[in-house]
């Protein structure tokens, strides 16, 4: 099915880069973000090319600092992964090089929001 897929312009996957500035961002985050986040099971990026720079996608365990979310609705997680998302994009100063950052935010179970946070300007 995979080869028809191509043959027949099905969806483009966008392909995971492992160049030097792929690793620099990946270690970038790594020592910005906060240690419970980069030191969950959950935590996971992936760094692909994007225009003239790079898009990087990221899975936040909220769950990591103990946190529960017993009784919150969507729009609460929507309103929190908006707020909280914010506020970690604001600990990413001067990447290494152009990135677009989007966090997946996981509260648990089904309750995963997406926030693009957009573009970081590099030094």
């Amino acid at each position: 099915m995979g080869f028809f897929s191509r043959l027949f312009g099905g969806a483009k996957k966008t392909e995971e880069v492992n160049d030097a500035n792929a690793q620099a961002l990946k270690q970038f985050f790594k020592e910005k973000l906060p240690g419970e986040f980069t030191i969950s099971s959950k935590y996971t990026i992936s760094i692909t090319r994007s225009g003239k720079g790079y898009e990087a996608r990221i899975n936040m365990d909220m769950t990591a600092d103990g946190s529960t979310y017993d009784g919150f609705g969507q729009e609460n997680f929507e309103e929190l992964a908006d707020w909280e998302s914010e506020r970690i994009f604001e600990l990413l100063p001067e990447p290494p090089v152009p990135v677009v950052v989007i966090f997946d935010m996981d509260f648990g179970g089904k309750n995963k929001v997406t926030m693009n946070r957009g573009s970081l300007p590099t030094k």
